[in-house]
């Protein structure tokens, strides 16, 4: 006789006399802490097909009990390596070696966008500029699209499932461009929309409502601003506090978070952007100004900035910053001396994990 759904599988839940279905024991297993996924889905088969199951991240989210973390993805031995923040564990390889470390963004859920940089004329072994789509909760990865120009240093950014791509350099001409295009994940295929007001490379950039937000960048002090509903580019007040404005070596990065844009330079403080009265402010961060900012997300409601020297810090949500301790590092020989930094230089985002 064949086995019947609720045959008990090696080693299951007995409770009294009975063995739990398949339903009762995922919500049994539901508010499992994510750290603790691994240890339960090696205590038997029921349990790993539970936890690994297609539909377990599903009923997380829908019982409240969804995790998010802080993903980095760096250039690694084989290839682009993704790994959380807190651990030291690789969770996949990507067989590709160039990454573009301005152009990476999340869909708000479990994907994050970064972008690989492709070379005009491309090479017999290389490819196209590609955006790839991870996801760290199952451990997969795809290609989402071609770009639709040969560029890099781009700003990437996505809103109600489409994903715009603005400015960057040319790599066939080496000459900054203003082009700006979406794609759309519904019908695959993209769109030139009106070009930037200013052509831009290594530019901050967000999205705050309706509204897409590109701040800075090299040789630039500006803020142009999209408005998705009309289609029309317009300047907000530009950045203004930092010292060196517009300095070409000038390298930024923006996190949107409370309804305001953040910006990150090398030695420099951080400084805000507030839509509402179009003026920015500058946050006094002694453990941040006078540091390399290697990179920075939203993280749950906060801002976590990721420094070259291996320390993390974080922005509550009224404004104090603390360290950040949900981040690994390790130590490297750095000319004869022990110093604390990260692996690699690595773009990040903030992903639902399980």
């Amino acid at each position: 006789m064949a086995a019947s759904r609720f045959s008990p599988p090696a080693t299951p839940l007995l409770v009294g006399e009975r063995y739990l279905p398949d339903d009762v024991l995922q919500r049994v297993l539901v508010g499992l802490p994510l750290d603790d996924h691994r240890a339960a889905a090696s205590v038997c088969k029921s349990f790993r097909g539970i936890i690994t199951g297609p539909r377990f991240l599903a009923a997380r989210r829908g019982y409240g009990f969804a995790e998010r973390g802080v993903v980095t993805v760096f250039r690694g031995d084989g290839g682009l390596q993704i790994k959380t923040a807190h651990k030291s564990d690789v969770m996949a390889t990507i067989p590709v070696n160039r990454l573009s470390y301005y152009s990476t963004t999340t869909d708000g859920g479990a994907r994050l966008f970064v972008c690989t940089r492709g070379w005009s004329p491309p090479t017999a072994e290389d490819t196209p500029g590609q955006i790839l789509a991870l996801d760290p909760s199952s451990r997969r990865w795809r290609r989402f699209a071609t770009l639709p120009q040969v560029r890099g240093v781009h700003c990437l950014m996505w809103h109600a499932g489409l994903l715009y791509v603005a400015g960057g350099i040319s790599s066939s001409t080496g000459i900054p461009t203003n082009s700006f295009h979406v794609y759309s994940e519904a019908t695959g295929l993209w769109e030139e929309l009106p070009p930037m007001l200013h052509a831009c490379v290594r530019a901050a950039s967000g999205v705050i409502g309706s509204e897409l937000f590109i701040a800075d960048g090299e040789g630039l002090t500006t803020l142009q601003i999209y408005d998705i509903a009309t289609r029309t580019w317009r300047v907000g007040a530009p950045p203004q506090g930092w010292s060196n404005p517009g300095s070409g070596a000038r390298k930024t990065k923006g996190v949107v978070v409370d309804g305001k844009l953040f910006l990150f330079s090398s030695r420099q403080s951080p400084l805000v952007y507030d839509p509402q009265s179009n003026t920015w402010s500058e946050e006094a961060v002694p453990e941040i100004h006078g540091s390399s900012v290697w990179h920075a997300c939203a993280h749950e409601g906060r801002v976590v900035v990721f420094l070259w020297n291996g320390k993390a810090f974080e922005r509550a949500a009224g404004g104090s910053w603390s360290l950040y301790t949900r981040a690994e590092a390790n130590r490297c020989n750095i000319d004869g001396t022990r110093r604390l930094i990260y692996k690699k230089r690595c773009v990040s985002g903030s992903v639902l994990l399980g």
